[in-house]
């Protein structure tokens, strides 16, 4: 009986010590496992785990689907290894998860660590405004990023409007917010402990004096707005 072809997208979380036992068992299921954001000593981890493991640096999404799919022409259960939870905010698991579909390859995703719940813990939001909490993919709405003052938010992957190109945008951006919020409103940029950065960064300022700051976003740091508070009775 021939055996399905299976693939698992998986991920170490944040950095290598969160990988979790379900995952650890995926790994050793697996013919090959590849992943684009591990080598060095780390690399040297995960291919303890499995039976052969390929480092994919510097490869796009589509070169590196086009890998795993190949993989399935002499194995029959093939992993990926990503980081964070494997489809929060990550194109290139989502194009291989729809490349493999295509291919009539089963795909099986564990969950993992994403950069969301560390700053949760960091930040220790479990309690949110009435209006709720707000998650913004900045890369998606550069061109005009939508605020909600009435809601706690977290702006992710805004270091994307200090990209060349974006100036503009990140200037509107900077309009927006003193038309939307006080002056000393709090901000924070943060930076969650990570894969080559253990340490994390958690910087706070205020809406008034984030331009001076903005330039230490990068492509990992997420902005976080508090609500506006409303005094009762109004």
């Amino acid at each position: 009986m021939k055996k399905e072809k299976l693939l698992y997208i998986f991920s170490f979380g944040m950095k290598p010590s969160q990988i979790t036992l379900e995952t650890l068992a995926a790994l050793k299921k697996c013919d090959v496992v590849f992943s684009h954001c591990l080598d060095g000593r780390e690399g040297d981890f995960i291919s303890g785990a499995c039976k052969e493991f390929r480092m994919l640096r510097g490869l796009n999404g589509l070169q590196i689907s086009g890998l795993v799919k190949k993989a399935f022409l002499t194995r029959a259960t093939v992993g990926f290894l990503t980081y964070g939870n494997p489809f929060f905010l990550n194109a290139t698991t989502a194009l291989i998860n729809a490349e493999m579909k295509k291919a009539g390859i089963c795909v099986r995703v564990i969950p993992a660590v994403s950069s969301f719940d560390a700053i949760i813990n960091l930040m220790d939001l479990n309690r949110y405004s009435t209006s709720g909490l707000r998650l913004v993919d900045v890369a998606a709405v550069r061109k005009d990023v939508p605020l909600t003052p009435e809601m706690d938010t977290l702006f992710f992957v805004i270091g994307d409007l200090n990209l060349k190109g974006n100036g503009r945008y990140r200037e509107k951006f900077f309009e927006k917010l003193k038309k939307t919020y006080s002056r000393e409103h709090s901000v924070f940029l943060v930076n969650c402990a990570r894969i080559g950065a253990e340490s994390g960064r958690l910087m706070r300022t205020s809406v008034a004096r984030l331009k001076k700051t903005f330039n230490k976003a990068d492509e990992v740091t997420t902005l976080f707005i508090p609500a506006v508070k409303v005094e009762s009775g109004k």
